[in-house]
């Protein structure tokens, strides 16, 4: 792999690969997988030189293939060491076009860089190492998009899991994660070689690695299991980090706050109930932690929240562990503590209070204007809460809540800020409806709050296998007044063929006035366990879907969690 002689800006000569004695280049050797993680992506050695205003394009494999270009500020190079190379086609001879100043002379030039195919792990063949994305319907504007794919893999043949021992905890619950990137054409042009930081046999390698996010300096941010990661594309490591000693068990989301720290949803290693049983916590904890990875504040949600709320998860289990039968729960956190049964088993199951599956945290974000926390809790609503952590309004049916936390229970609202009442099968006027078993509560920047509302248990419905429906929904809420009011929904008349029973993700997209939707688990309850995902960027407001691609698993237990754009010119 090498260079041919420099060109004028924008010249190319005929594709070859050069012989080990082409003779000399202006730039370096090309190192194929430069930091191991990611083996699409690759480094053209400055050669001990001062270059500049560099350029890439990675031409588009084929008729229709789809070139990504991208610039590369100075300090990129200079970090590198030489010219970073994103989005190379697997198992292919791939051109790669870089132009750049060195010596005050502009230079253009073609290499020619293999990159192998696609290693992951439990893979039958090549064909379904990674599932297959196939384009519906591509606008013209966004054709260029690439999209990160975060899914997970729980069946893992051969697998020895590691055990410890502790009272409750989630640290067991391990998935492979597989995490790609796509071209509008389907094409695989990145992933992340997860064998280098999964390991199920090892404390510190099992988990999920989840909640991938794209920071504001392009890098990535995510976790897995008692570890979180800051990596630039290339693969580089910018902090591999084992979570604060006093919390355990990340999983689905580490999220940026505009103050450079980081919230990360985790459980706790050690809690002291008030019944005096010590017990670890499930899903429900948030800590913020700063540059250094110091916890500068945290969030006891079993404290804050109702814990003995079991409403929305009686219908998603009918193993729930909830308080004796006969036993009427009470105001009080301590009298609840004391009345439970004390052959409840802990840990990771579906059930009320501290040291159960009772909230299940699946996202976080950050309200700088007030410097709150919006918190979506799949088995209880969606809640916003203060520093002081006081909870500040709640978008969830009043159903089950606490005397003092119904209070905080949102008022629904029309256009005309007139109040829509709840009619007894739990509907209310003019199609307004909460989220149930949600995904993603986010600010879209608009002053509003999107929310993938996944439908499971809908009105305290039993689960059932047909006849259900998603929606992407965006909310106005009026903090002032206590009220919410429903501006929009997507999804709701694709019925069962876009229904995603658990993860998925909505986010607004200023650069494109679209809402970008991933609708990760269609299919979950059949019985061949196939998912079919699809992505869809529907124009804002609207129910015009401008941008659309379909994702088919080809292993069984391989669900798809969440999506998100990729925009390179952060990342470089």
């Amino acid at each position: 792999m090498s260079s041919t002689t420099a060109l004028p800006e924008g010249a190319c000569v005929t594709a070859r690969i050069p012989e080990q004695d082409a003779g000399p280049t202006r730039l370096g050797p090309v190192v194929v997988n430069p930091y191991r993680l990611a083996p699409l992506t690759a480094i053209i050695r400055d050669g001990g030189q001062r270059i500049g205003q560099a350029r890439v394009r990675v031409l588009g494999r084929g008729e229709g293939g789809i070139s990504i270009h991208y610039e590369v500020r100075d300090r990129s190079l200079w970090t590198h060491g030489g010219i970073p190379v994103f989005g190379l086609y697997p198992d292919h001879r791939n051109e790669v076009e870089v132009a750049y100043t060195l010596d005050g002379e502009r230079v253009t030039e073609r290499y020619y860089i293999y990159a192998p195919a696609v290693r992951l792990p439990v893979i039958a063949a090549q064909t379904g190492a990674l599932p297959e994305v196939q384009p519906v319907k591509v606008h013209p504007s966004l054709k260029q998009r690439l999209y990160l794919f975060n899914h997970l893999l729980s069946e893992i043949p051969g697998n020895r899991p590691f055990k410890w021992n502790a009272q409750g905890g989630a640290a067991e619950w391990d998935s492979v994660g597989i995490n790609w990137v796509s071209d509008t054409n389907g094409d695989v042009r990145w992933y992340l070689d997860i064998e280098q930081i999964h390991d199920s046999t090892r404390k510190d390698g099992l988990g999920a690695s989840m909640g991938f996010q794209q920071t504001r300096d392009g890098h990535l941010v995510w976790g897995q299991g008692q570890r979180y990661y800051k990596h630039d594309l290339l693969g580089r490591t910018i902090w591999a980090r084992t979570l604060p000693e006093k919390f355990a068990d990340f999983s689905h989301e580490i999220r940026e706050t505009a103050k450079g720290t980081y919230l990360l949803r985790v459980g706790t290693s050690d809690y002291l109930r008030t019944d005096g049983k010590r017990v670890r916590t499930i899903r429900d904890h948030v800590i913020e932690v700063d540059g250094n990875g110091d916890v500068v504040d945290y969030w006891d949600l079993s404290r804050i929240l109702d814990p003995y709320r079991a409403d929305l998860l009686h219908t998603l289990d009918r193993g729930v562990a909830t308080l004796p039968d006969g036993v009427l729960k009470s105001e009080s956190l301590a009298e609840n503590e004391r009345a439970e049964d004390a052959g409840l088993p802990f840990g990771d199951i579906p059930g009320v209070g501290a040291g159960r599956n009772w909230a299940h945290v699946n996202a976080i974000d950050h309200d700088p204007a007030d410097d709150s926390i919006i918190v979506s809790a799949r088995h209880q609503g969606v809640a916003k809460i203060g520093r002081d952590k006081q909870v500040k309004w709640l978008l969830a049916d009043p159903q089950g809540w606490t005397a003092a936390l119904r209070t905080k229970v949102l008022t629904p609202v029309n256009a005309a800020g007139e109040t829509l009442h709840q009619r007894h099968d739990g509907s209310y006027p003019e199609d307004f409806d909460w989220s149930w078993t949600q995904h993603t509560a986010w600010l879209s920047g608009k002053g509003t709050l999107t929310v993938f509302d996944n439908g499971w248990g809908r009105r305290f419905a039993p689960t059932r296998l047909e006849g259900n429906y998603s929606r992407a929904v965006e909310y106005l809420i009026d903090e002032a007044r206590g009220t919410v009011q429903q501006l929009w929904e997507y999804g709701k008349e694709r019925g069962d063929a876009w229904y995603s029973p658990i993860t998925s993700v909505v986010e607004y997209r200023a650069d494109s006035d679209t809402q970008f939707i991933y609708s990760a688990s269609v299919d979950f309850l059949t019985t061949a366990r196939l998912v079919t995902p699809v992505l869809s960027e529907v124009a804002y407001g609207t129910q015009e879907v401008v941008q659309e691609l379909r994702v088919a698993s080809h292993q069984p237990g391989n669900v798809g969690y969440r999506a998100l754009v990729v925009d390179l010119e952060k990342a470089f």
